[in-house]
């Protein structure tokens, strides 16, 4: 057992990277790079430690070596998976991604939305109505059909308020597909308090929306809200692409 006295110790790491966008999308940037990133990144900091000569020593005084390179080995490379769509099959570009092509053909098995409820706080209306006007503009390329949905602005976006709105809207209506909501950035507790509520109380199909990924240039809105339409056919039984089985 470790006992660390509070007052010689603080607290490491990135507690608060989701508040920071811009470190946040560099820390993405390291994680998430191709495998001949990785071998210069690996590369590189082996030619730093053999160039420093107080790391170099710090080794030797351990009775350790580097090498100059990283371990090679022979991988078993998988043929590529054609994806198939309903009206057409392709196989995916390098990168392993084919969000470009789900978004402008129509998946195997699409749902329509003609009955949601569409929820957020009045302060945040004008991001409602681009929502809605994104998903409309949007649902076409698909094969999907989005009605109009109940709007209920709420007057705050406390946790009682919304879910108080919530079980009233879903008391009064029957058939109710699909719950959508948009709340204030950084609200983990009411995303929490929502989605407890329509998965365990009252189950409903539902969809929750940050606020700060409703904001930006068009074109990213418009990508978020092409995947939020992917998610919500996915939720509401549909699907989206396949492959050839047996593989």
């Amino acid at each position: 057992m470790v006992l660390l006295v509070p007052e010689l110790t603080f607290l490491t790491g990135l507690s608060d990277l989701r508040k920071n966008s811009r470190m946040l999308k560099e820390v993405m940037w390291e994680m998430i790079q191709s495998p001949q990133q990785h071998y210069q990144r690996l590369t590189g900091l082996l030619c730093r430690i053999r160039d420093t000569p107080d790391a170099s020593r710090e080794l030797e005084r351990w009775g350790l070596r580097l090498d100059t390179d990283i371990y090679r080995t022979q991988g078993h490379v998988l043929p590529a998976e054609r994806i198939n769509l309903r009206h057409r099959s392709f196989l995916p570009a390098e990168d392993l991604g084919w969000h470009r092509e789900v978004t402008k053909e129509v998946p195997i098995a699409v749902l329509s939305i003609n009955c949601w409820l569409l929820i957020y706080p009045k302060r945040l209306q004008h991001l409602g109505k681009d929502l809605l006007a994104a998903m409309r503009s949007s649902c076409g390329a698909m094969g999907m059909q989005v009605g109009q949905p109940t709007v209920q602005e709420l007057r705050d976006d406390r946790i009682e308020t919304y879910v108080r709105a919530i079980q009233s809207s879903l008391g009064s209506q029957d058939k109710v597909q699909l719950l959508l909501c948009i709340i204030p950035a950084g609200r983990d507790d009411v995303y929490g308090a929502i989605k407890k509520l329509c998965c365990v109380q009252t189950p409903v199909p539902s969809q929750v929306i940050n606020a700060h990924s409703l904001t930006g240039h068009p074109g990213k809105i418009r990508s978020v809200v092409q995947k939020v339409l992917l998610q919500i056919n996915c939720k509401l039984g549909g699907q989206l692409w396949g492959v050839d089985i047996p593989l």
